[in-house]
């Protein structure tokens, strides 16, 4: 579960594009950046984010530094940010529009970069895909019980009367198993194009299964829907490479 608790509600008030009926409840990516930006400086005001000398941090940014390398879209308006959390549970998101947290919990528990590196991977293919976005278009069209055709046809004096998303949706809004696929896939691309170990993805998943196991389940989960087979399925993905990849690189702040 991403934190809500003694957050202050966040309201981005907008009126979301009408190029369609079908897209006018996907809000736009500046609007997703906004919205981002806005959750992500409630979030450092309530949790304890780690010193950009701690040598978490300064691990994560060099990694996410690299992932960004890879990527190429173009007029793209992202905004990232990664921070660390102190605190024990064991989570890793994205907000809308780019700020990425991880929390001490997982990164304590992850063992290589090849590791970490297929999690932010997996987090920034989220952003990039604008899942966020299309889960709350979604849920929206879901709690208002219209058809397309209604939806066509009040759209407009719908969105209207949306004035402001709280921080509960930005924060709690879960991914799709579809969505939650297209991640994995990021992930794993991620860390072939830098030359990365891709079992380091089915081994972070591997690690959350076990964690549940053992009685502390991960929030993760909360926000990131588990199944079973994606194990199974990374596995598959790197046996179809035909590639032997090199021994994962252990993460540098675990000896500090």
């Amino acid at each position: 579960m991403r934190p809500t608790a003694a957050l202050i509600p966040i309201l981005v008030f907008v009126v979301f594009g009408t190029a369609s009926a079908f897209d006018s409840f996907r809000p736009s990516p500046n609007q997703q950046v906004q919205l981002g930006k806005r959750a992500a400086k409630e979030l450092r005001k309530q949790e304890h984010v780690l010193p950009a000398s701690d040598p978490r941090v300064k691990t994560l940014r060099r990694i996410a530094r690299r992932i960004l390398s890879t990527f190429h879209d173009k007029d793209a308006v992202w905004e990232y940010s990664f921070d660390v959390i102190d605190s024990k549970e064991i989570n890793a998101f994205a907000l809308p529009g780019g700020p990425t947290f991880f929390y001490t919990g997982l990164m304590d528990r992850l063992k290589t970069e090849d590791e970490l590196a297929g999690v932010l991977g997996h987090e920034l293919t989220h952003v990039r895909k604008q899942h966020w976005a299309y889960a709350y278009a979604d849920s929206q069209k879901r709690n208002l019980g219209l058809s397309i055709i209604l939806m066509a046809a009040r759209a407009n004096e719908t969105l209207a009367n949306l004035v402001g998303i709280t921080n509960d949706v930005v924060f709690e809004l879960p991914f799709s198993r579809k969505h939650e696929t297209e991640a994995d896939d990021g992930g794993f691309d991620a860390l072939v194009s830098l030359g990365y170990n891709p079992q380091g993805l089915a081994d972070t998943f591997q690690m959350l299964r076990d964690a549940i196991k053992d009685g502390t389940p991960p929030e993760f989960f909360s926000d990131h829907p588990d199944d079973k087979n994606r194990i199974k399925r990374i596995q598959e993905k790197i046996k179809a490479t035909g590639t032997t990849f090199h021994s994962q690189t252990p993460l540098d702040y675990l000896d500090k």
